[in-house]
């Protein structure tokens, strides 16, 4: 500053410049203040550059009590306004690069100043007075009064602040940030409940937002959560771009094909004719129609042929379930997998274990974890301990050892509060706390104080055991029968089998009254259905036996048989002694009590032992068919296997001999399809055509 002074001070000596402003810059030379600011001031009308130059370095030096920054700033603008590159400046060295350095000076003490105070009017004040500075403090200053100024509106949360900000500095370094969080604020505003409705508006009415895309997906989220076919077509229709469409095609072709039989698939397609991927529908409904079962090979690999014993699906795979909606679960070196009826791999997920799918939704296990998967391969649930089947559309699931049950969705419908949580049957559950208690799909809970309590029946009546006694109660905890019985359990429909002291009767829930009193030798290792069949009611007194209706008439009395059973194709198998027979309903004999061993008459056929023969009689009694030292037993399509030095055989539905027992093995597969193993060859049997086809 000083070199300024002395440099100012060598034009003195020109006689072209005043004495007064000669006379302010010798008082400046020499610190005289005052003097230098009194000439100065007389001379700034005619010589305005010099004097405002001389005036500008008085109030930027701190040495005097005339300092002020601002004042500095006022005059070195008016030295640099007016200044006129003549000999006469030059030669006392006033000139455009003095005054350039002065201005750079005062310009970096006017910002040490008004940046100190970081204010938005500080900031105002310092681009408005010092103008001239160096362009890299006024952008400093421009950027520190934007943001503080930014910050304000930001505590605000409004779009219309944000708005106002902008028109007010659309110059700002700032704008590209302030746009992007108008559009953020903007977006809150109009969506501030997240509902679809919201949602929806937002996309017609702010196409130009770029958050139009976050809610397109999280309108998507919220209608894929519904399930609704109509709300999601017209998300398509009317909502959906690039970003979401496929994924809602595909969501929607779920929601309305859940078993993906040909009449789902046809109706969406006729109910949906603009479904972008219909070619890929009308491939699966001819898909649909192909049915495949899974085989295994001589060298225990699974494949799947089709209904004439054709391979469709080579055998490769360490095993196979039959296709159930459209797909299979398959496994093949340690890992499990879904495929198609081509064989090809249906998403690109691999899991530790899998089971079928049931109304579009599959249970699956990856990394020790349980999920539920849909059709599309997506996890529509999170990962639990343990997931188990659907009952009353609850699936019952383990998380961090405590039971509570989600929905198809994946939604908790029954929070994890349980030490142990049974499937929900009839809209009930058992649960355990201490003790047992029950509680209904909707977390609505009975008290848990029993020591054991059945599943809810279609009665809506559940058995329950306190102090090892049993009682009957309905789901509005109210008791039908007292806690004081050994043993209830139902039987069918609405009878309930009653024990106390090892003695039995019969209870109607629905009549309210006893159908035969406890007065009968109960065996707990009968199962209910040796006792009755709903209709009849079988009656033990020691070594004899009776039957009566469910009006307690007695149809067989006491005193004839050792033991009956309950007629099966109107003929009643009996027991008298160690030995069996057959009688009709009028106690007619059938066949005579000759039998070692009987079994009840099944598609009119009846499997009886004597000595090492076994018989197959007809509803006359007559034989059908006859084998020594073998076994007949009765097996699915009213067929039955018959079994000789380990070999199988098989008759039809009359007794006649359908393969000859020369197979090791014969195993039902589909409706009227049999797998034969023989010499470690695989045969194909229809019992329709009775077409044998090695396989």
């Amino acid at each position: 500053m000083k070199n300024i002074i002395v440099i100012a001070f060598l034009c003195i000596s020109s006689q072209s410049f005043g004495s007064k402003i000669s006379e302010g810059f010798k008082a400046l030379s020499i610190y005289d203040y005052f003097k230098a600011r009194q000439f100065f001031y007389k001379c700034l009308k005619k010589h305005p550059s010099a004097s405002a130059f001389g005036l500008a370095t008085i109030y930027l030096r701190t040495d005097n009590p005339f300092t002020n920054i601002d004042s500095a700033a006022k005059y070195i603008s008016i030295s640099k306004n007016q200044f006129k590159d003549t000999i006469t400046y030059s030669s006392c060295h006033i000139t455009n690069s003095s005054i350039d350095f002065l201005i750079e000076k005062i310009g970096l003490e006017g910002f040490k100043k008004y940046s100190g105070q970081n204010s938005v009017d500080a900031y105002n004040h310092f681009l408005l007075q010092f103008y001239f500075s160096d362009s890299t403090l006024l952008e400093q200053a421009f950027y520190k009064r934007d943001e503080l100024e930014f910050s304000k509106v930001l505590a605000t949360q409004s779009s219309e602040q944000i708005t106002a900000f902008l028109l007010q500095y659309p110059q700002t370094t700032l704008y590209k940030k302030a746009k992007k969080i108008y559009y953020d604020f903007q977006f809150v505003e109009e969506v501030p409940d997240k509902s679809c409705k919201q949602y929806q508006l937002f996309i017609k009415q702010f196409p130009n937002n770029p958050n139009i895309e976050y809610a397109e997906i999280c309108l998507f989220n919220l209608i894929q959560r519904s399930e609704s076919a109509d709300s999601l077509y017209n998300f398509i229709t009317n909502y959906s771009t690039i970003l979401t469409k496929e994924k809602a095609w595909k969501l929607l072709y779920g929601i309305n094909v859940k078993k993906y039989n040909k009449e789902d698939m046809t109706n969406f397609l006729h109910n949906y004719p603009d479904y972008p991927f219909n070619e890929s529908v009308t491939k699966e409904i001819s898909l649909a129609q192909t049915i495949l079962l899974p085989i295994k090979n001589t060298q225990d690999k699974f494949g799947f042929i089709d209904t004439t014993g054709n391979w469709v699906i080579k055998a490769q795979y360490d095993d196979a379930a039959e296709f159930k909606e459209g797909a299979a679960a398959v496994c093949k070196n340690d890992s499990c997998f879904f495929i198609d009826k081509e064989g090809k791999i249906t998403s690109t997920s691999f899991y530790d274990e899998t089971e079928s799918y049931t109304d579009g939704i599959a249970i699956v296990k990856k990394d020790s974890v349980y999920f539920l998967l849909n059709r599309l391969g997506q996890m529509i649930s999170k990962g639990y301990q343990d997931i188990n089947a659907a009952s009353n559309n609850l699936f019952v699931c383990k998380l961090n050892d405590l039971y509570g049950a989600i929905n198809s969705k994946g939604e908790i419908i029954i929070p994890f509060t349980y030490n142990k949580l049974g499937n929900f049957k009839n809209n009930y559950a058992y649960y355990i706390a201490d003790q047992y208690g029950l509680v209904d799909i909707n977390n609505k809970t009975l008290n848990a104080h029993w020591e054991w309590v059945s599943d809810v029946d279609s009665n809506l009546i559940i058995v329950v055991k306190k102090n090892n006694k049993f009682g009957l109660m309905s789901v509005d905890e109210s008791l039908i029968l007292p806690v004081d019985y050994d043993y209830i359990t139902n039987c069918q429909n609405e009878i309930y089998l009653l024990v106390k002291n090892n003695l039995y009767g019969f209870y109607n829930v629905k009549d309210k009254c006893f159908i035969t009193a406890l007065a009968y030798n109960y065996n707990s290792s009968f199962a209910p259905s040796y006792y009755t069949n709903g209709k009849y009611f079988k009656l033990i007194k020691g070594d004899e036996v009776a039957l009566v209706d469910a009006n307690g008439r007695f149809s067989i009395n006491f005193g004839i048989y050792t033991n009956l059973f309950f007629a099966k194709c109107d003929i009643i198998r009996i027991q008298k002694n160690n030995k069996y027979g057959f009688v009709d309903r009028k106690l007619k004999s059938i066949a005579a009590v000759e039998y070692d061993k009987a079994f009840d008459y099944t598609n009119n056929l009846a499997i009886t032992y004597k000595g090492n023969v076994c018989f197959l009689l007809n509803k006359t009694g007559g034989v059908a068919y006859s084998i020594n030292d073998g076994e007949i037993k009765n097996i699915e399509n009213s067929l039955f296997e018959i079994k000789i030095n380990n070999l199988y055989g098989l008759l039809d539905q009359e007794g006649k001999l359908l393969l000859n027992p020369e197979y090791e093995s014969i195993v039902p597969i589909y409706k009227e399809l049999y797998t034969c193993v023989k010499n470690d060859a695989i045969y194909l049997f229809n019992i329709k055509t009775k077409a044998l086809k090695k396989i």
